[in-house]
Order: structure tokens, then sequence, then C-alpha cells
């Protein structure tokens, strides 16, 4: 019976040490709560560098088609700056995951946020006054930090178009 106990103990003990390691081998993506700053920080960041700012949630069906095209883009040219923005908000740990399964899977991880504390309406204002809310919704930098506004699904013809325009 003691061999038998030993025996479970060890197995489990052995069992929690690998789902640890599991856990640290694959660190947490930090997803940064979006404030209505935030915007200020992530330009000054990006200074001298294009870059594209894709606002997305989890149950818009046309912002994963965005994010899948502006992936694959990535895929093909690594030095594409791609800033994702998360309506869904931070803070709920379950949403939070899914937000991070979604960037992880699409290898979008690099610069993830998603809206903080602050009530959304100010945190769109802050982006944008003209922006109502409407998704996908993306903003190609260039370098100098001038930006055009694109709503509407990110397709390759579109990220040739904007990529091109802004020096992407």
């Amino acid at each position: 019976m003691k061999r038998l106990i030993a025996t479970v103990l060890m197995s489990l003990s052995m069992s929690l040490g690998a789902g640890a390691g599991a856990q640290t081998a694959e660190a947490r993506l930090p997803v940064a709560s979006f404030e209505a700053d935030s915007l200020t920080q992530i330009v000054r960041t990006h200074a001298g560098k294009p870059f594209v700012l894709i606002l997305w949630s989890l149950d818009c069906v046309y912002c994963q088609a965005s994010l899948n095209a502006l992936a694959e883009q990535k895929r093909n040219h690594p030095e594409l700056d791609i800033v994702t923005l998360s309506t869904d908000g931070v803070g709920d740990p379950q949403t939070d995951a899914l937000v991070e399964q979604r960037l992880r899977k699409l290898a979008l991880t690099g610069n993830a946020w998603g809206f903080g504390a602050a009530p959304a309406e100010q945190l769109r204002y802050a982006i944008d006054p003209k922006w109502h809310g409407e998704m996908p919704r993306s903003y190609w930098f260039d370098a100098q930090g001038r930006r055009t506004a694109h709503s509407g699904v990110v397709t390759p013809a579109t990220i040739e178009r904007l990529a091109g325009k802004n020096q992407l």
C-alpha cells in the first residue's frame, strides 16, 4: 500500500512539474491595457518607422479575415510592423486567454493591446474622433507618424495599396 501511495504521489508530482514547465516554456502573452493616452505611446515607440494598427474583436468575423491577411503578409514580409488592439478589453482571464490564443495562432503577438478600464467610447475617441466603432478598422502610419484610416476588411489588395502609400 505504501508503495502504491508513493508511486501515485511521484506520478502526480512529475505531472504537476511537467505542467509548470510547459507553462514556463510558453510564456503568457502580455496584452497591454490600452488607455486614453496609449496611442501617443504607441506612435512614439514607432517613431521613424511605419506600422499598421488593427482594431478587432473576438466576435467580429471580418476582423478575423483582416488578421489572417495581415498575418500572411507578415510571414512574407517580416519587416511589416503590426500593432493589434482588441476592443474586447483586458482584465477578464477568460477573454484575455481567448485574445492571446487567437494572436498566438496567427503569430501576431509582438505588440498586442486590449481596451482598458476607460469607457469604450472614450478610447475610440482617443484613437480617432471620427471613428464610431465600426470594425474592422485599421490605421496605416508612415514613418513620419501620419496615418491613413481604413474601415472594412483588410485584404491583400488593401495591404498593397495602403502599405505602399505609407511605405511599410
